[in-house]
Order: structure tokens, then C-alpha cells, then sequence
């Protein structure tokens, strides 16, 4: 009974997540731009009312209050910056699209609380195989200039960036909009003063 209750005890101890678990957990975010381009030569934009969500399965639309309040706040930010967003029907100088990429990893590990593996660990007793995952997202947020079109319709991509962390379920909204702020303040040259 003592044997059994020593090795419920220890095999039921598990260590802290590694710090790359909880590195997963923070908003990173990076943003680039078209040193090339001059922003003063844009005035109006157009942005999708949806977000476009990419996993390891599959491709759906996400629609919720969270998705809603980034597309708006990227339209805020877009505004703040003297940009007009097109009437309907009207050709915008930008389009505005957001992709959001989920990953789920799996992963086993062995819990040794020897701190070390010796000679009869794989024989018995059997130690036994934990399992875990976690899931991360990158959101990448995409200005594509429509007003000049290359050759064969080629659009290119003006400004972008990417939020790590974005829409995982670990962050408040208002962490998340912070978010989208943070990449905007990182590029002051996506400004125009044509109106």
C-alpha cells in the first residue's frame, strides 16, 4: 500500500511548463513596410468585415465580437493616420485583409523526478508517457495597394503585420487592441496628408 501511494505521489508531480510554453502566451508583434513607397500618394482604403482563419485542417471565417473589434480597430488606426475609408461602390487605394493562422502542436515527455535516466528506466517499473499541447496564432495583417497594379494584375503588398499571440483565448480584448495600436505605432510612415 506504501509502495502504491509513493508511486501515485510521484508520478502525479509534474514540472512547471518550460519557458517556451509560456513564451507562447505573450503578444509579439512586428510590423514592414515599402520603404519605396510614398503614403502621401494613397488616400481611401477598403477593409474585409471578416477575418480569414487558416489551421493545420482547415479555412473558416471568423465573425465574432473579438474578430469585429480588430477589423475596427485597424479601420480607427487606418482613419487616425488621414486615411478615408471608400464608399461603397467606390475603387479603394488600399484594401485591408486579415489572416489569422492557428497551429495546435502535441507533444509527450516522460516525467523523471531522479532528475536523470538511469540504467533500469526503461525497464520496469514503466514509466509513463505524458501528454500535452498548446496551440499558438500569428495574426497578419496585410495593406495591399490597389491603386497602382503591376504587370498581369500583380498587387503588391504595401504594409504588413504580424501579432503572435492574437485571438489564442489567452488575452483580454483590450490586450489584443493594444496589440493592433502597437503595430501601427511601429511604422509612423503609414501616414498620408492627401485628402
Amino acid at each position: 500500500m506504501l509502495f502504491a501511494f509513493a508511486a501515485l505521489f510521484f508520478t502525479s508531480c509534474t514540472k512547471y511548463p518550460p519557458t517556451s510554453d509560456r513564451l507562447l502566451e505573450d503578444l509579439a508583434i512586428v510590423t514592414q513596410y515599402d520603404t519605396k513607397v510614398d503614403f502621401d500618394d494613397y488616400k481611401t482604403f477598403s477593409i474585409v468585415d471578416y477575418i480569414t482563419k487558416v489551421t493545420d485542417k482547415d479555412t473558416s471565417i471568423i465573425t465574432d465580437a473579438n474578430a469585429m473589434a480588430v477589423l475596427d480597430q485597424i479601420s480607427k488606426n487606418m482613419k487616425a493616420r488621414g486615411f478615408t475609408e471608400a464608399a461603397t461602390g467606390e475603387k479603394p487605394d488600399f484594401g485591408i485583409q486579415v489572416i489569422y493562422f492557428q497551429n495546435t502542436y502535441v507533444y509527450a515527455y516522460y516525467y523523471d523526478w531522479w532528475g536523470y535516466y538511469p540504467y533500469w528506466y526503461y525497464y520496469y517499473p514503466y514509466y509513463p508517457v505524458y501528454y500535452s499541447s498548446y496551440t499558438t496564432g500569428l495574426a497578419n495583417i496585410e495593406l495591399v495597394d490597389l491603386k497602382y497594379v503591376g504587370a498581369n494584375s500583380t498587387l503588391y503588398l504595401r504594409w504588413n503585420a504580424y501579432i503572435r499571440g492574437l485571438l489564442t483565448g489567452y488575452h483580454t480584448q483590450a490586450e489584443i487592441l493594444s496589440s493592433v495600436d502597437q503595430a501601427f505605432d511601429q511604422t509612423p510612415q503609414l501616414a498620408t496628408s492627401a485628402k
